[in-house]
């Protein structure tokens, strides 16, 4: 009931892209400021005539998603990664980082996720790989997924966490949760931004940190792309076999 209130709440505010929010076929909508929208449809984007009233409109509705998830998006903090109640990712960042205005790009959730039986139906993996692929999570070999923007890294790295065994205790450590493991002993951290105080940041880093004194079989990390490289170097290199991210 509070996701759904939380959700009308937020739809009001995005009421210009309301019908690509609802769109099935649209997986990502690209705000470049009030006047320039695009989503990609079918992998292909497209400009789209929606268009919000004015910037502070628009500002409105990217501080009103921060509200909503318990962070803070101003002059001191001018970059959001958040999610919608859905479940999609947001990422927003103001002027003057952003020279044309309120920049948000919403990564629509996918209520039909990416699985490996899709995966072999679509052609995009042999059951020769998938065999081997199954090998590798089972031996505790470490797995990095990579490839560029909006090419399904996340996705495949749900889908090779189905064949992690469901007696093993995992800890999974994001920016903002988007991945579903469907193990039964799994537990999700998620980082924290500063305050407007600039205190209480808690960083993937950190969370690494205390994840190794809570006992994990496996660390799942949504995404490296800084320091935490080599906390988790350091984490594989003291037993913590069998760790997966992109």
């Amino acid at each position: 009931m509070e996701q759904q209130r939380s959700s009308s709440f937020l739809v009001l505010f995005l009421a210009p892209v309301k019908a690509y929010l609802e769109d099935d076929d649209v997986s990502e909508i690209l705000i470049n400021g009030p006047k320039q929208i695009y989503v990609e449809k079918h992998g292909k984007l497209e400009k789209t005539d929606a268009q919000f009233v004015s910037e502070p409109a628009l500002r409105a509705a990217a501080s009103n998603i921060a509200k909503s998830v318990q962070r803070i998006l101003d002059d001191n903090n001018p970059r959001l990664d958040a999610r919608l109640p859905d479940g999609s990712r947001v990422h927003a960042v103001i002027p003057p980082l952003s020279r044309c205005g309120t920049v948000i790009a919403i990564r629509k959730f996918k209520k039909d996720t990416l699985s490996i039986e899709k995966m072999l139906s679509y052609g995009s993996l042999s059951p020769e790989s998938k065999q081997i692929l199954e090998a590798l999570v089972k031996l505790h070999k470490n797995v990095i997924v990579s490839g560029g923007t909006s090419s399904g890294k996340t996705s495949v790295l749900n889908a090779l966490s189905s064949f992690i065994p469901n007696n093993e205790r995992v800890l999974v450590i994001e920016d903002a949760s988007e991945l579903q493991l469907q193990q039964e002993h799994v537990v999700s951290f998620e980082t924290r931004k500063p305050d407007k105080n600039g205190n209480g940041e808690v960083t993937i880093r950190d969370l690494i940190v205390s994840s190794l004194r809570l006992r994990p079989d496996r660390l799942v990390i949504g995404e490296i792309r800084g320091g935490e490289a080599l906390d988790l170097l350091q984490a594989l290199n003291t037993g913590h076999a069998g760790s997966m991210s992109t």
